[in-house]
């Protein structure tokens, strides 16, 4: 298990991370979400033990993080700008033959099919390569270092659709071998709401969900219908949307809906749909946003 217990950062007067606390399981593909600002690298980074300076603690399989060499050396964090620039005018290969002399778990055959997988040309110099490319060679190393715990911020940057789709397949199969700790901090939600297990979205520095995706996709509904039924049922419900369309009331919840009253809701004409992942962070996280405003 990876434990956070009340991390809080700060750059200079700006808070970025407050109080935030949670649990990770192994062989779960976490989503973390957040708009641009909202702290989703920082946290990455402090999992990764490339920001040491914060309040809190974060623990793997109980043994701290923080400058722990034996623990660290079971993490890596994997971005399109994780090969260093003295790498530029070096092939692939080098950077490859680089890596398994520093990450102690390397798996080379696993490396070596990965490129096969994805096409990748080890002769070709790094700096030559496109931003889609430059990025494939990160994901492929993330891969191939065989650690515990991997974490990928933004893995689709450049990448187009047909390497997207592989890569994600790739990512869980692999979850399915080697059952590790994996976080996934992206943009792109529609693409890979399907692999999901968990969703953490971050808003003003904390998180405001994490919930299992089943429970997700249970809870998240848009209703549409009579103006004056929907408010009399969902009146107590926590609603995060509603508008009005001609004699048509739309409302949005994040919220449990009984038996009894889905069948009250359906049997006075409501339509009831579940709401997408990408349109429920929107609707939360301007929500969240509204209520700092308001405070």
């Amino acid at each position: 298990m990876i434990e956070l217990k009340n991390i809080s950062k700060s750059y200079k007067d700006k808070l970025v991370l407050n109080n935030i606390s949670t649990t990770l399981e192994k062989g779960k593909i976490y989503g973390l979400l957040g708009r641009n600002g909202a702290g989703k690298t920082t946290l990455l980074r402090i999992l990764s033990n490339l920001i040491v300076k914060y309040d809190g603690f974060a623990t793997l399989e109980s043994e701290l993080i923080k400058e722990n060499q034996d623990v660290v050396e079971d993490i890596i964090l994997v971005h399109s700008k994780m090969i260093p620039s003295t790498f530029d005018s070096e092939s692939v290969n080098s950077i490859y033959k680089w890596a398994a002399i520093m990450l102690p778990n390397w798996d080379e055959d696993y490396k070596n099919k990965l490129v096969q997988e994805f096409e990748l040309n080890l002769k070709t110099k790094y700096s030559k390569l496109s931003e889609g490319n430059k990025n494939l060679v990160a994901l492929i190393l993330g891969l191939a270092a065989n650690t515990k715990v991997v974490f990928f911020d933004e893995p689709s940057t450049g990448l187009d659709a047909n390497n997207r789709y592989k890569f994600y397949e790739i990512l869980m199969e692999d979850m399915e071998e080697r059952e590790r700790y994996c976080i996934i901090s992206t943009h792109i939600i529609d693409e890979v709401e399907k692999i999901f297990e968990e969703v953490m979205i971050l808003e003003n520095n904390q998180f405001i969900l994490q919930e299992e995706i089943s429970t997700l996709q249970e809870k998240a509904i848009v209703a549409s219908g009579n103006e004056n039924i929907l408010s009399n049922i969902l009146k107590s419900k926590n609603i995060i949307d509603e508008k009005s369309i001609g004699g048509m009331k739309i409302i949005s919840i994040y919220d449990t809906l009984t038996d009894e009253e889905r069948m009250s809701l359906k049997a006075n004409n409501v339509e009831l749909k579940s709401i997408p992942l990408q349109d429920l962070f929107v609707l939360l996280t301007e929500k969240e946003a509204r209520n700092e405003i308001y405070k």
